[in-house]
């Protein structure tokens, strides 16, 4: 037989694999039992394996609500995972679209996997682990339209985790310690490290990548012994356990509101428990409103705590005391803000002169629950510090559209950027591995919103990555921004290294008093700066507001 017919036959043998290969159901054993999927098309059209609706941990209901996660039990038969999970139950402030405040359930805790497709199976590929933001109050893993990601020869992996009070209502005993949502995400993790090589990832590769509340909680896993040795490193873009907003005081009383206006006895933590936990999840999270003081202030009423009791604490000292002792995960970091992160909080009023009046005339009333200091300093010095910090912001100018802009720069930067500078010069004082900071500035072209107007917003560098409307976009300097911040994220998940254009990433120094970062301000332009006062961070430090 001629050299040209052979190859010819071998030609047609290997499209025929492959041929073979797409028509055939993706599946995966696990050690639960066996899954299978579908195919999806990355972005610029590669081929990779989904699976979703796979359950991580038993469903959360009745005795097991408040209580930390299950183990799943294995599974009889192959499991369909087509189809993405319910998000966890959670209230909003301004209904949805079908005019309800209340959504999803708590049948929640779900994973979703996409697997780019290896020519040799025997490699196992880097995984990347979302964690979702939403203040720990509401959002969902489901959201994350993972085709751009997908481009790149990777694991990907999204998930559910209870948020709310389902999620981090505490009693400050015993009874109920807190952190579910913390311990979700610690389950999912080691259901990642027991199950991933099934679906071609590799265990000991993994990257934490999370926004806002998920950025914190990425951080939240390098101080927790319940997540050690699960990760290799991680991405906390803005959000770090030092933020206001990421650790909540006074839970118990908090959760005592909750149970009286729901009707449940709130003079013993075990009849309240007791009590809540036969209340319809609906009636409960409706009355999460109930400790909202103006709009949706305080943010964060129920959160990660500090575990003083209970048998397995996801952290059982304050974040700051985690890390200047130097008892955290030592695996390489990244810490980074946006331009206008207060824009998050902002959003909700500045486009309304009533609301902006009402603010202006009850200032130093609501302050204390805009800015976060409502549990940390003392009823007697609420109005001093109000009038404090507004003083240092807006000087004696009235608040109204024309005092917007150093509004939202104040909230940006008490909420996350002296968070973000104080946690990567503290992790760079006591690891060894590195720690980036970045600072990214870059204002999408082709968006509209009213929020766009008012500058770089919380959330407009990763929206470039994971919003399905981000895939419509035409602008060259918005693609090449998309495709940089891609690389981005990637390059550090794949190769231990971030990269980003051709800049020169240096990590932080020990014991250094400036904050050196990469300023991310266009795609071609891209470069490192040292600020001694980033955010402000001295001003802030005469506030003692005493989170950690």
């Amino acid at each position: 037989m001629s050299t040209i017919k052979l190859s010819v036959i071998f030609f047609l043998l290997e499209f025929t694999n492959l041929s073979l290969q797409h028509e055939q159901i993706p599946k995966a054993k696990t050690v639960l039992g066996s899954v299978s999927g579908y195919y999806k098309e990355s972005r610029s059209g590669k081929t990779y394996e989904a699976y979703e609706g796979i359950p991580y941990a038993e469903i959360p209901v009745g005795e097991l609500r408040f209580e930390p996660p299950k183990p799943v039990q294995k599974w009889e038969y192959e499991l369909p995972a087509k189809k993405k999970g319910s998000i966890c139950i959670q209230y909003r402030i301004k209904p949805g679209a079908d005019g309800d405040t209340v959504s999803g359930c708590e049948d929640c805790l779900y994973m979703n996997i996409y697997v780019s497709l290896r020519n040799n199976t025997k490699t196992l590929l880097p995984v990347m682990f979302w964690i979702h933001g939403g203040a720990y109050q509401f959002g969902t893993g489901n959201d994350l339209d993972e085709s751009h990601l997908m481009d790149k020869s990777i694991v990907l992996v999204t998930f559910n985790y209870r948020v709310g009070p389902f999620g981090f209502l505490s009693t400050g005993d015993n009874v109920v310690s807190g952190n579910m949502g913390l311990k979700d995400q610690s389950m999912a993790l080691r259901w990642v490290s027991d199950n991933i090589e099934n679906f071609g990832g590799n265990p000991k590769d993994v990257t934490l990548i999370g926004f806002s509340s998920g950025g914190m909680s990425v951080h939240y896993h390098y101080l927790s012994p319940l997540s050690a040795g699960l990760f290799q490193r991680g991405i906390s873009i803005s959000g770090t356990a030092l933020n206001p907003r990421a650790q909540t005081k006074r839970a118990s009383e908090k959760a005592k509101k909750l149970a009286a206006a729901v009707g449940c006895p709130t003079d013993s933590s075990s009849k309240m428990i007791a009590c809540l936990k036969k209340r319809p999840p609906r009636l409960i999270s409706q009355n999460v409103d109930k400790l909202l003081v103006w709009l949706n202030n305080p943010a964060s009423p129920f959160g990660p705590v500090v575990e003083k009791q209970g048998s397995s604490p996801f952290i059982s000292r304050s974040p700051i005391e985690i890390i200047t002792s130097g008892e955290v995960q030592d695996v390489p970091w990244i810490t980074g803000v946006v331009g206008e992160d207060g824009i998050f909080q902002a959003a909700d009023f500045v486009e309304d002169d009533d609301l902006l009046k009402y603010l202006n005339d009850n200032w130093d009333d609501i302050a204390p629950y805009l800015i976060n200091y409502n549990d940390t300093i003392s009823l007697c010095e609420h109005k001093q510090v109000a009038e404090k910090i507004r003083k240092y912001y807006l000087g004696s100018k009235k608040i109204d559209r024309n005092t917007v802009a150093p509004l939202i720069q104040m909230l940006s930067d008490r909420s996350y950027g002296v968070g973000m500078a104080t946690a990567a010069k503290l992790h760079a004082k006591v690891n060894k591995n590195p720690v980036w900071s970045y600072y990214y500035t870059y204002k999408i072209k082709e968006d509209l919103s009213f929020t766009t107007k008012l500058g770089v917003a919380h959330g407009d560098d990763i929206y470039l990555v994971i919003n399905k409307d981000a895939s419509n976009m035409t602008n060259s300097e918005d693609l090449a921004m998309q495709q940089l911040l891609i690389d981005f994220y990637t390059s550090f998940a794949i190769e231990g290294k971030p990269r980003v254009g051709d800049a020169k990433w240096q990590s932080l120094k020990s014991g250094e008093d400036n904050l050196h970062y990469l300023h991310i301000a266009d795609a071609k332009n891209v470069k490192m700066e040292s600020n001694g006062n980033f955010a402000q961070k001295k001003f802030w430090d005469t506030i003692k507001s005493h989170e950690n």
